[in-house]
């Protein structure tokens, strides 16, 4: 099947697409517009850049750009996984199997890190409570007041 059947677009709007999503030229339609057409040296900025908004602007290229860019993030969540999943098993096997034991502490310390794992984070409990000012002094009260029965604290002030 051609490449206008599948993408609905010409061999040169492709180029755009591609060039408009990857390389040196990502990003930057006029570059993009560059790559994929014959531009003469002495066609003005201005109208290579009004040319590629325009390409920007035809649905079928848009869309193109879409789908390319959708592809690209897709390959990159799946490498970024792999590569979490390598470090993880290399941790893992460290952590299991280092001749040293400092290295096999340092394994286990950064698995213990690893986003998921967390082992290491601070467990916090947060209330949302209202104390009246009368409330918190008749707390203050009985704070001092079993601070002041304290020996310890009675010597504290004796000294």
């Amino acid at each position: 099947m051609s490449l206008k059947k599948q993408t609905g677009l010409t061999a040169k709007q492709e180029a755009f697409a591609r060039a408009y999503t990857s390389g040196d030229e990502a990003g930057n339609a006029s570059a993009a517009y560059r790559a994929a057409y014959n531009v003469s040296e002495g066609t003005k900025p201005s109208t290579v850049h009004v040319e590629a908004c325009k390409l920007l602007d035809n649905p079928k290229v848009a869309q193109r750009v879409t789908d390319l860019n959708d592809a690209k993030m897709a390959q990159h969540r799946t490498q970024g996984v792999s590569l979490r999943q390598r470090v993880q098993e290399g941790l893992l096997r460290e952590a299991t199997m280092a001749e040293s034991p400092a290295a096999r502490v340092r394994a286990w310390e950064l698995v213990g890190k690893l986003d998921g794992v967390d082992a290491f984070g601070a467990e916090r409990v947060e209330t949302n409570a209202t104390v009246t000012q009368k409330q918190a002094e008749t707390e203050l009260k009985q704070a001092l007041s079993a601070a002041l029965g304290d020996e310890r604290v009675v010597d504290l002030f004796a000294k």
